[in-house]
Formats: structure tokens, C-alpha cells, sequence
């Protein structure tokens, strides 16, 4: 049921084929339970990255038969699992009481109750500024460092998808996204010693860059053309043709940000692209041009 879709990620002490091997029998024996969690009547089961698996339900006292079977399985097979902090008794796993916490990290992600998406970017900008310092020893800077296209290449390379990770779930809005767009002209005015008040398309120019909420757009909309190209039983495929045929333009579904992001850029009736999807590299280089050619406009 859950094939082996990762290679090896370099540097890992485990192969991603080793974590699914010990994994997916306690995935599956979660989904076959019928208890976990479901939108609509589509079943969510248990989102899961190597070894970081979200147990999911709608229902607390089936949340708690969800942890005892995954308690029993560590149990069984001899694996552990990390100890939370106590901060509200409810839930236990192995008779130890579990706590509701107010934010908690899922694949990077920072989930939390109130806004998930301040949390993210917060924790994106700071490993950004971390990334970013740590290679001004190979010459990522203004003066007497490499050149300009050089330095571009190096950010866009290595330090762009540490601030962008998991925003095209998100999809920061209003002061949030402006909190990213101005540490992103910072990032480049810095590398081509720019004035601070050089104007927004002068930066944009000279760095052959475009804006953040472009590059968001970007990986969000290469996000949606993966949804299309996946098998029709996955849930992402499931969730897709659902709600963008039933969800209304005010609903805060993802699916409906994705449907305006492709009016703004002109690309219309997008639910026909999870019927027909377009090939990984057509649904690309069609979404690149619409963004160069709109900002190229824009910026005349």
C-alpha cells in the first residue's frame, strides 16, 4: 500500500529504504483499523516522513487506540519512541502521560494552535540567517567576494528552500509574507551592495531574481502539478478532485488558494488539470514563462 517512492538522502546514518521497512507494517495496520482521522469520507490515515509519523484521528477515544496500537508495535519490533513533555493529562502511551503542547514540529513545519504559519516562517527566517552567515567564508558577500552571479546562483541554490520550506502548504498572506519578502531584498541588496533604499525593481533587475511571492507561487503551483500526476487512489489526488469541485471561492481549503493563484497567473479551469494532468516538465516551463512574462509587464 505505501511504496517506496525516496532514494537515500546524503549522509543519512539510515537509508529512507530502511525507516519504510520498519515503518509501513505499523502504517498499515493503522489504516486497516478504519480509526484514523478522515475529511469528508476520505481517510487521512497517518502522514509520515521517514521516521516522523502524525497520528491523525477525529475522535479522542480512537486517538488514544491509534497510540496504543503504535505503543504495542514499538513494543513488539523494539523500537523507541520519544518521550513528550507533561503539560495536560489526557492521552498516555506506554502509561505514561502525554501531553497537549502548543506547538509541535511535523516535518519542519511548526503546528501550533493559534497561527501556524508565523511560527513556520519565524523558524524559516532563523536557519535562513544561520545558512546564509555560514557561507560568507566561501565568499558570499558585497565586497571582495565572488561575483554577483556567482553569489545569486550560491543563494538560490543553497539558501532559498531553507526560507521557503513547507510555504507552499502554508501560503503566507498579509504581514507574514511581508515579514519574507523584506528579509529576502535584504538578503540580495546585501549581496550586491546595495543602497538600502534602492527601489524594489532595481533589486529584482540587477539580480535576475523574482520576487518571493513568485517563488512561492512557483513551488506551489509545481506542488499542484505533482497532486495531478499522482496515482487517482492517493489521498492528495482524492482531496483535490473533491474539493475543487464541491469547495466555494471563500472556503480556507488549499485547493481554493491554488485555484486563485492560477487565475492570477492566467491559467484557467485548473480542476481539468486533475483529470488531464500536463507532464512534470510541460506543467513547469508553462508556469515559469506565465510568472517571467506577468512580472515583466508589471515592472514596465
Amino acid at each position: 500500500m505505501f511504496e517506496i517512492e525516496q532514494g537515500v538522502r546524503q549522509g543519512s546514518t539510515i537509508s529512507a529504504d530502511l525507516y519504510k521497512l520498519y515503518g509501513n507494517p505499523l502504517l498499515n495496520i493503522l489504516c486497516e483499523t478504519g480509526l484514523v482521522g478522515h475529511i469528508s469520507d476520505i481517510g487521512c490515515c497517518t502522514p509520515t516522513c521517514v521516521d516522523d509519523v502524525a497520528i491523525i484521528s477525529n475522535n479522542h477515544l480512537e486517538l488514544q487506540m491509534l497510540i496504543n496500537i503504535a505503543a504495542n508495535f514499538s513494543k513488539r519490533e523494539g523500537t523507541l519512541t520519544n518521550s513528550i513533555e507533561i503539560e495536560e493529562d489526557f492521552w498516555n502511551i506506554n502509561n505514561k502521560q502525554m501531553s497537549v503542547v502548543e506547538y509541535s514540529t511535523h516535518i519542519g513545519i511548526q503546528k501550533c494552535q493559534q497561527n501556524s504559519t508565523k511560527f513556520t516562517v519565524e523558524e524559516n527566517i532563523k536557519k535562513t540567517r544561520r545558512s546564509f552567515y555560514s557561507l560568507m567564508g566561501t565568499g558570499l558577500h558585497g565586497k571582495n567576494g565572488l561575483g554577483p552571479e556567482t553569489d545569486i546562483t550560491i543563494l538560490n541554490t543553497y539558501v532559498m528552500p531553507i526560507l521557503t520550506y513547507g510555504l507552499d502548504i502554508l501560503l503566507p498572506t498579509g504581514r507574514i509574507l511581508d515579514s519574507i519578502h523584506q528579509f529576502h531584498k535584504k538578503m540580495i541588496k546585501q549581496i550586491l551592495s546595495l543602497a538600502k533604499n534602492t527601489a524594489d525593481q532595481a533589486v529584482y533587475i540587477l539580480s535576475r531574481s523574482l520576487p518571493i511571492e513568485a517563488e512561492l507561487n512557483l513551488k506551489t503551483l509545481s506542488l499542484f502539478g505533482n497532486i495531478t500526476r499522482a496515482d487517482k487512489s492517493t489521498i492528495e489526488w482524492r482531496l483535490a478532485e473533491t474539493q475543487l469541485q464541491l469547495k466555494t471561492n471563500q472556503s480556507n481549503s488549499w485547493f481554493i488558494d491554488i485555484k486563485k493563484i492560477c487565475l492570477k497567473y492566467d491559467i484557467m479551469y485548473c480542476q481539468d488539470f486533475v483529470n488531464n494532468p500536463l507532464g512534470k516538465f510541460q506543467w513547469k516551463k508553462s508556469n515559469y514563462k506565465k510568472n517571467t512574462y506577468i512580472l515583466d509587464s508589471r515592472n514596465k
